[in-house]
């Protein structure tokens, strides 16, 4: 019983001592004899009222003496209830601190993630500027031939170019993921239909699939409604993240994908193999699937992309590929 209840029912016997009280006061005069109930529920209350507040007195004032003595000697007074007075506010004070040195902790973080938003951007438009005094001479070497290369030295170039390219590229998904924590990457607000985007993926990734080995199945749900975004940067994500698990997954396995509606998002699911550790295509996708309100749970083999619904929209066709 909790102790309101129990304090509750030690008030009842209370209540009905002042009826009986009126009652005696009535039944008590002269010419007049009290009934026989009257007395026997005057003498019940009586005894249940006693028994009542002898027992919930001894449990609170056993409560607040373990309170009490669970106290260090700075905080112990005379009083229990002062002494558990002292303790709370002892704790709320360092609630207090804690929140204040817990807001601290964050603000620095914040500033330092700015920070390394800051330095990665700077570092990756200079290393970018650098690739691409690399990447000229290059270009102009195996175009424009000023004497005669062998193969060897043909294919080498061909490779440094195409090193230097591909080195472009992950310094250009690097500026984006900077951009993107640092807030300087602006999005469209679109209607999208989820549907259209995924069938227009399909090309591109039964291409990987067949390129890796691998077998490929996809089935979306018809009817399904819009989310709002960036058309664009949302294919983007989806394509970095579908074709990075159909790059990793073995020859001869098969990547599922699912998609999928609850009304109030939507769900894309890929069971594929275990993923290597995290990169940057990876990263900016997780860092642009979150710009559009969307999550990403990773376990094992299986993927959970959720974007959240805009608005519902007209049927859309089902598409089963394998």
């Amino acid at each position: 019983m909790r102790v309101s209840q129990r304090l509750y029912v030690a008030v009842l016997p209370a209540v009905l001592g002042v009826f009986l009280v009126a009652a005696l006061a009535y039944w008590g005069r002269y010419e007049r004899s009290i009934p026989e109930v009257v007395l026997v529920v005057a003498a019940v209350a009586s005894i249940a009222s006693l028994v009542f507040a002898w027992r919930n007195t001894r449990y609170v004032a056993q409560r607040i003496e373990r309170l009490a003595e669970g106290t260090s000697r700075a905080h112990r007074a005379t009083d229990e209830l002062e002494t558990i007075e002292r303790v709370v506010d002892t704790l709320s004070s360092e609630v207090s601190v804690a929140r204040e040195a817990g807001a601290q902790h964050e603000r620095e973080a914040s500033a330092r993630v700015s920070e390394y938003a800051n330095l990665l951007a700077e570092a990756s438009a200079g290393v970018a500027r650098r690739l691409d005094e690399i990447r000229l001479p290059l270009h102009i070497l195996l175009e424009n031939k000023f004497g005669e290369l062998n193969e060897n030295q043909e294919e080498m170039l061909a490779a440094a170019r195409s090193a230097a390219e591909e080195a472009d590229k992950e310094l250009q998904k690097l500026r984006e993921i900077a951009q993107l924590d640092r807030g300087a990457l602006s999005l469209r607000r679109d209607s999208i239909r989820v549907g259209d985007m995924i069938a227009s993926l399909l090309p591109t990734l039964r291409a990987g699939a067949d390129r890796e080995g691998v077998q490929l199945e996809v089935n979306v749900a018809p009817a399904l409604p819009r989310v709002l975004g960036d058309p664009t940067r949302l294919r983007e994500a989806l394509a970095l993240l579908l074709g990075h698990r159909i790059e990793h997954t073995p020859p001869r396995d098969t990547v599922q994908i699912d998609v999928d509606n609850d009304r109030k998002r939507i769900r894309i699911v890929v069971s594929h193999a275990p993923l290597p550790a995290m990169g940057a295509e990876e990263l900016l996708a997780r860092r642009l699937t979150e710009a559009h309100g969307g999550q990403i749970e990773t376990s094992g083999g299986r993927t959970e992309i959720t974007l959240p619904v805009h608005a519902i929209t007209t049927e859309i066709p089902a598409v089963t590929a394998r």
